[in-house]
């Protein structure tokens, strides 16, 4: 993911007068795109360079969901404003023979928090059920691009079942040591299909997809007070919004009894928002197990389109196995949990 400092003052060229002057500099950036950190007149800019697609449509999409959700009055939580160029748009394509996309956010102070005590875990489960409220009633004219979660085969153009089932159960040479956990994911992937007939049935709405860490930003009071990147936003079920949350609030937690009390802080906060049915509870557990599969498949892509080394698709593969046992160990007590009898 580099990109050179002439092809950054030929984006910013397009963003602001000749007469300004700017500091990039770099900061935290995810593993999905390029970010470079931009100060104009003492006020900061993200500039973000997409490194997974070079699709307009869906920055389109994300800038508008973006826009509209600047418009409601009273909305709980901050989210980045797109800037528009010199031409009124509010991406560009580079011209430096990468034709990636790139665009310009408006800043928002505070940090990626840690979900490491109870406060930030009720106000993360708070927030995603201001998200969820806030998107539910979003028209947006951009259609949508990223398929349910559930359409695992559509994750990534060059990963149907087929393939990525093929390449779990015979992995190239310097894999093999993951050889046991890829065999479980091939067999996940094909148990999961089980699953999709009843999954449809569910609520659908619009959803932001990816919360986690790296997309909040935690305030001093030890709240959430921004949602970032909804570059992943779709057409979903509601319940999916949940599952991504815990799915990643799982992976990082390796005491069980500290996990249980993560879980249970996060329910209070969502609960405090919004309710879910009988059947989204109880889809849950599946669901969180999906979401493991589903980030392994898109990192299989990455990795296959040569975006990423080996070493990262390793990484994910690890946290994919993380928790094995969970539909029969925990996919019970999770439902147990989200019923409030815990």
């Amino acid at each position: 993911m580099s990109v050179t400092s002439e092809t950054i003052d030929q984006i910013l060229e397009q963003y602001f007068s000749a007469d300004k002057t700017w500091i990039v500099y770099q900061g935290k950036s995810g593993y999905n795109n390029t970010t470079r950190y931009i100060v104009i007149d003492n006020k900061k800019f993200i500039l973000r360079i997409y490194e997974t697609h070079k699709d307009k449509a869906k920055v389109k999409l994300e800038h508008e969901v973006l826009v509209k959700l600047n418009e409601i009055e009273d909305l709980p939580f901050k989210v980045p404003v797109p800037i528009y160029t010199n031409e009124g748009k509010t991406y560009l394509r580079l011209h430096d023979g990468s034709n990636k996309l790139a665009c310009i956010y408006t800043y928002i102070e505070g940090e990626n928090p840690v979900f490491d005590h109870s406060r930030l875990l009720y106000s993360f489960g708070k927030s995603t059920g201001n998200v969820l409220h806030a998107l539910q009633w979003l028209h947006v004219h951009q259609p949508f691009i990223y398929r349910p979660y559930y359409e695992i085969e559509h994750t990534h153009p060059n990963c149907g079942i087929d393939r990525v089932v093929q390449w779990c159960t015979k992995p190239p040479e310097e894999f093999t040591e993951f050889k046991s956990k890829l065999s479980w994911i091939a067999k996940q992937m094909l148990h999961f299909q089980t699953f999709v007939p009843h999954l449809k049935t569910l609520p659908h709405q619009v959803i932001h997809g990816d919360l986690n860490e790296s997309n909040v930003l935690g305030g001093q009071n030890g709240t959430i007070e921004a949602i970032l990147d909804f570059e992943f936003v779709t057409y979903d079920l509601r319940v999916m919004e949940v599952a991504v949350c815990i799915s990643e609030i799982i992976v990082k937690e390796p005491n069980e009894s500290i996990l249980w009390e993560k879980l249970a802080m996060y329910y209070r906060g969502f609960s405090s928002v919004m309710t879910l049915t009988k059947p989204e509870i109880d889809a849950l557990p599946i669901l969180v197990q999906l979401r493991r599969l589903d980030v392994f498949v898109h990192f299989l892509g990455r990795y296959l389109d040569g975006i990423d080394k080996q070493d990262v698709l390793k990484e994910q593969i690890i946290k994919s196995v993380t928790n094995k046992n969970w539909l029969s160990d925990g996919g019970e007590k999770l439902a147990k949990l989200w019923s409030g009898n815990p």
